[in-house]
């Protein structure tokens, strides 16, 4: 039987048979809803497939399945010709600063060796994380799983559905993480992914536009923009058209960013989209869109023209780079929420199959990787800011004395020298995680907003017809969730 990797898998079983004809039924049922209203969760489809593996009693036939080393991982403590176990590592890609991680690992350790497998360019990497995901329900499936292993990045119905390791009890023994990184990763009070690297993301703006940040809330926002006078509330990302910028608007006022729902109310199950003050946010949207997405910005925000850029804090250099934006003045607000400023942490982890019998192996080159040597080889190699705290304060205290040799960059058409970092940024920064959202790719309220919503912004619909289909949808889609 040609599996769905490609990879030769013997006779099949009754219990692959099910799975298949599940898989192909899913996906036509996942397909139809995602365009009828319905966004079937991709969480039911994992705690379905688990089911069937429970009813079937069959699981560990996945295991017997021939030539796929991510099967065999799962069945047995592999030993190779060094006589050390092997450990598997499914990732998309594996950059060049963990190969060399990796290599340092297995050189070291007179016990175990990870083994990383990478996508194969054979099939889509949507097909690869599906057999993945299918072999994990199945008992089966890598040790270790990196974050773009997962279906759109997101473990929790992967944590819900039982596949991934409980890992609270590590990390609590390992101690020191920067203050609500952990967290990214939190399922129902446990964890169930270790990060090892993280990132901020946030909006920016001027001191002129700038309030308390207990005031930052998406009503002050637009009342300010109003009064400003502003062509454009935010930059849209490169590459975007104009319409495409009146929904970023949307997205960053709280209807599309993780944990922000401005229009919901998820516990009680109810949609408000038609109610008039967001048929007042679609026309502001609109009207401050931003009109020429890919013209240079240089100058606009510093002087007002455009209220606030949205941006990922990945490393030193990124503070530099809005130092340059907003000539010396930026204000680090973060996202506008009903409670206030928020800010967004992405947190790059490794997960552990809760089925994996390398569980200790696997814990061990993690905890390899948290060890500062590795955590600094990770920043700069990869970019991003290591998760332990005393790491990152000296790292602070290492930037605010050095200027990197004097170096200068340019992102975008925008150019700065390097510096030494200030006091008052690093405590914008330690400010930034106190008030933490946590990136979520896959959010089905806002796939049916972003779907609705374009026909207004390309002028063939009114905001009222499109907030009532809006609202139409996302009820069904709450009502079904109920189910």
């Amino acid at each position: 039987m040609m599996g769905m990797d490609g990879l030769h898998m013997g006779k099949p079983s009754i219990f692959h048979m099910c799975l298949m004809s599940l898989y192909v039924q899913c996906n036509k049922i996942f397909f139809v809803h995602m365009r009828g209203g319905f966004m079937k969760a991709e969480r039911a489809y994992i705690v379905i497939l688990s089911i069937l593996c429970m009813l079937c009693g069959c699981g560990n036939q996945v295991k017997e399945t021939e030539n796929s080393p991510v099967s065999e991982s799962v069945t047995q403590p592999t030993l190779n010709e060094n006589g050390r176990e092997e450990i598997y590592l499914s990732t998309i890609f594996l950059n060049v600063t963990m190969q060399e991680i990796v290599s340092d690992y297995n050189r070291q350790s007179d016990r175990y060796e990870i083994v990383p497998l990478e996508f194969n360019r054979e099939s889509t990497a949507e097909d690869q994380r599906t057999r993945v995901q299918l072999e994990l329900t199945g008992g089966g499936g890598p040790d270790i799983l990196a974050d773009t292993a997962l279906q759109n990045g997101d473990m929790r119905p992967y944590a819900q559905a039982g596949v991934l390791l409980d890992v609270t009890d590590f990390l609590a023994e390992q101690g020191g993480f920067v203050k609500n990184v952990v967290e990214a990763n939190e399922v129902e009070g446990r964890i169930y992914g270790i990060p090892y690297s993280f990132s901020l993301q946030t909006m920016v703006t001027s001191p002129a536009m700038a309030t308390e940040r207990e005031s930052w809330t998406p009503e002050y926002c637009m009342r300010a923009a109003q009064d400003a006078g502003v062509t454009a509330f935010v930059g849209a990302p490169y590459g975007w058209t104009s319409e495409q910028s009146g929904l970023y608007v949307l997205n960053v006022l709280g209807v599309g960013i993780s944990g922000i729902q401005l229009y919901v109310d998820e516990e009680q199950g109810i949609s408000s989209f038609e109610q008039p003050e967001f048929i007042a946010l679609l026309e502001f949207a609109k009207k401050y869109s931003d009109p020429e997405p890919r013209a240079s910005r240089k100058g606009k925000y510093a002087s007002g023209e455009i209220f606030c850029v949205t941006t990922e804090i990945g490393n030193f250099d990124s503070f530099r780079y809005c130092d340059e934006l907003f000539d010396g003045e930026p204000v680090y607000m973060g996202y506008p929420s009903p409670q206030g400023a928020r800010n967004m942490i992405r947190a790059d982890s490794l997960y552990i199959n809760a089925a994996s019998p390398h569980v200790e192996g696997a814990l061990d080159f993690i905890e390899y990787l948290l060890e500062e040597e590795q955590q600094r080889k990770t920043v700069l190699g990869v970019g991003n800011f290591p998760v332990k705290q005393e790491l990152l304060k000296s790292m602070w205290t290492e930037v605010k004395e050095e200027t990197s040799g004097g170096l200068a960059y340019e992102i975008d058409d925008i150019r700065f020298d390097a510096r030494p970092m200030t006091d008052e940024e690093e405590q914008v920064f330690w400010e930034m995680l106190e008030s933490p959202l946590y990136d979520q790719w896959q959010n089905d309220i806002w796939d049916i907003v972003e779907e609705e919503a374009q026909p207004f912004f390309c002028g063939d619909k009114p905001a009222g017809e499109v907030a009532r289909a809006i609202d139409n949808r996302v009820q069904l889609y709450l009502d079904e969730r109920k189910k």
